[in-house]
């Protein structure tokens, strides 16, 4: 499987998903693949096994699930020949009560020997309705983030504050 482009990789997993293929969505990953979630670090992991389990939670909850690329783009080191593939991605269905299930986002796939072996996930379930802009900003920029969970952006580490120097 090492002749396969990231494109191809790209094709393949979106296939596999509309086919509802669990074990074909799991072999476009390499066994020690890395996940990362940015926005939600106690979400990343390692390993194709953590793969399966979540694609398994999903293919059984949304029985009616599209996957579609809406843009894509590659890009080649071209001193180590790895493909970066950054897929613009649309995931629509039905829950197993009948509301819709959606998901909008960003993935950027790092493909080696034919295989994802390193993702970002910036995927977000759609959110219906919804406050707009101004609500959405005030939200974000003042929500409170309890001191034990939070952590500095530069460090990683948790902020000292009286409740946690004590």
């Amino acid at each position: 499987m090492t002749d396969r482009s990231g494109q191809d990789v790209a094709a393949a997993l979106i296939a596999a998903v509309n086919a509802h293929d669990l074990d074909a969505i799991v072999d476009q990953f390499s066994a020690r693949v890395r996940s990362e979630t940015p926005a939600h670090p106690g979400r990343s992991f390692e390993g194709s096994e953590q793969v399966r389990r979540n694609w398994g939670q999903i293919l059984g909850a949304v029985s009616d699930l599209r996957a579609e690329v809406r843009a894509s783009t590659i890009s080649t080191d071209t001193a180590t020949g790895r493909e970066t593939v950054w897929l613009e991605l649309a995931f629509d269905g039905r829950r197993p009560d009948g509301a819709p299930w959606r998901m909008r986002g960003v993935t950027v796939n790092e493909v080696a020997d034919g295989r994802i072996d390193a993702l970002r996930f910036y995927m977000e379930p759609v959110e219906a309705g919804g406050s707009g802009p101004d609500d959405a900003v005030r939200r974000i920029t003042t929500m409170a983030v309890p001191a034990a969970a939070a952590a500095d952006a530069v460090t990683g580490q948790a902020p000292v504050t009286a409740e946690t120097s004590r």
